[in-house]
């Protein structure tokens, strides 16, 4: 018994020991927020049985799209966002500002003053293209606050500690850039920054590697050709959706006043931008020539902007296809006429078809692809779609046009004509008689085969080349086709959750050394050198820009 005792005690105070260490760090029995670790890796775009759910956990990285106005966030791996987050003055409003309670909603009604259009539309805009009248300590500003309430509202992680992606239009100043990456590196810890293009992410998120993405953005319509992951060309053009709006708004302010309008304020609109922008999400169409004269008699009523919550006014269903046909097809205007940042929608796609060389044109013109608030209007797409076959059809590939070029034609198909002429008398006797002995001397001889009429033979390879592709289907090719697509954050969502590099990492620390200035130009990647002493071929020690340069 004397040499049990000790072990008895030692036992009771490894006990006590564990029990202590394990009262220590138990979890509190008190309602807490939820580590990250408890959150399912069971995506929408993984499985209970992948092997690699368990392992994202720690890794899961943020994903961020941010465009001119709206802010899209949520976790790696998921089909659609976690929160979007607008740039208005709604959403801009500080503790204590009880104006949407007090005069209704911001822009609901109608105007006091009629203002002009680009005031009108500036406060619902975190950026313009023109960076020179952009304020870039405000747009810092608003990005920090977008990224601190979406961070603390909705994502319900810590800020700094998990790697950053970011969705970016591949069109962006160098400015609004560098300002984007300095307040996240400057007011957080992010280890990393990921830049990806939006326009790849649409292919990727429609299961393309090639595609003509069209994207109907806010301030600018941009259209890039993509092939095999790689951004060939990108065209642009200023007819968007705030063009778009600001007609809207210049058609509603002429319903409003009932055609009483003053010659100084033909250009102001005098309704608010809320109440545009719902009757653009609700009533904006786009017609089709066949039915021209069935919409034309239809009527609806819509809220008054003097009073939206009382009064009613009727509207043709009709008018409320002019903006969308006046900003975005432009019919009846010739390209002459407008300026190289001005084109319309349909001979963008067809100049930037025409630009791609013949076998990127025949894949690309087959999955078109439309992303972007612009997309959704109803008819809209099948109409640019039907503009540009009739531009193919007028104009075929070829880029050279115009009254020259008919001119010479026409002279082409009068000279085939003189040729195809019957010739004099004596001349056709002449003619005939020799053609009769060149009959005779050639029923004498044998008949040779036509060289080009002949099959070609198969060798073994080409036999066992076509055994082996006969159950692949053709890709389609040549036919003008629209494709759908879940957008780009879904698309950064699934590469993401790939575990797939991009070719854009910008690293904290030597961002702050050198900021911008620190890429290099040399886009394509380095071939490993196998000498010794030499550094490795997927050394990040130089990064850089690639489509951002």
């Amino acid at each position: 018994m004397a040499t049990d005792s000790p072990s008895m005690s030692a036992s009771k105070r490894s006990s006590a020991t564990s029990n202590l260490r394990h009262s220590q760090t138990a979890r509190p029995d008190s309602p807490h927020t939820p580590q990250q670790q408890l959150r399912s890796g069971n995506t929408s775009f993984t499985s209970t049985t992948s092997p690699g759910s368990s392992f994202r956990n720690e890794d899961d990285a943020i994903i961020f799209e941010i465009g001119a106005r709206w802010l899209r966030a949520g976790f790696e791996g998921n089909s659609a966002p976690a929160c979007v987050i607008g740039f208005g003055p709604e959403d801009s409003r500080r503790v204590g500002d009880y104006r949407g309670w007090t005069q209704g909603s911001l822009g609901a009604g109608r105007l006091a003053q009629p203002v002009d259009a680009e005031e009108w539309a500036r406060a619902y805009e975190l950026w313009r293209p023109d960076s020179r009248e952009v304020d870039l300590g405000l747009v810092e500003d608003k990005i920090e606050r977008a990224f601190r309430e979406t961070y603390n509202q909705y994502l319900l992680t810590d800020a700094g500690t998990s790697r950053l992606v970011l969705v970016l239009p591949s069109l962006m100043s160098h400015p609004l850039l560098s300002s984007l990456l300095s307040t996240l590196f400057s007011r957080w810890r992010f280890p990393s920054v990921t830049l990806l293009s939006s326009a790849t992410m649409s292919a990727t998120a429609a299961g393309l590697r090639s595609a003509l993405v069209v994207d109907l953005g806010w301030a600018e319509t941009t259209i890039t050709a993509i092939y095999e992951y790689r951004e060939m060309i990108t065209k642009r053009t200023t007819r968007a959706m705030k063009q778009l709006m600001q007609e809207m708004g210049r058609l509603l302010t002429e319903l409003a006043s009932g055609g009483n309008q003053n010659d100084d304020a033909e250009d102001k609109i005098s309704v608010g931008f809320a109440y545009c922008e719902e009757v653009v999400s609700r009533f904006a169409w786009c017609i089709l020539q066949a039915e021209e004269s069935s919409a034309s008699e239809q009527t609806l009523s819509i809220p008054s902007p003097a009073n939206p919550e009382q009064e009613y006014m009727d509207v043709s269903f009709a008018r409320l296809t002019e903006p969308a046909e006046k900003v975005l097809i432009a019919p009846g205007t010739a390209e002459h006429e407008m300026d190289d940042e001005e084109k319309s929608i349909p001979l963008l796609i067809y100049n930037t078809l025409l630009t791609l060389p013949p076998d990127a044109r025949g894949t690309c013109m087959s999955r078109i692809v439309f992303v972007g608030g612009g997309s959704r209007i109803p008819g809209l797409r099948q109409r640019i779609l039907k503009e540009v076959s009739l531009l193919v059809d007028r104009h075929g590939w070829s880029p050279i046009r115009g009254k020259a070029l008919e001119r010479l034609r026409q002279r082409l198909e009068g000279l085939k004509l003189s040729a195809r002429s019957p010739p004099s008398g004596t001349e056709t006797i002449k003619s005939n008689g020799k053609a009769a002995n060149d009959e005779d001397a050639s029923s004498g001889d044998e008949e040779k085969p036509d060289p080009s009429k002949e099959e070609p033979e198969l060798d073994f390879v080409e036999q066992k080349l076509r055994r082996q592709n006969k159950d692949i289907p053709v890709p389609v090719q040549g036919v003008l086709r629209e494709v759908e697509s879940l957008g780009p954050w879904a698309g950064a969502s699934l590469t993401t959750s790939l575990k797939i590099r991009g070719m854009v990492e910008i690293e904290r620390e030597k961002f702050l050394q050198h900021g911008l200035a620190g890429a290099t130009r040399d886009i394509d990647l380095h071939v490993p050198d196998r000498r010794s002493g030499l550094r490795s071929g997927g050394d990040r020690s130089s990064w850089t820009l690639a489509g951002w340069a």
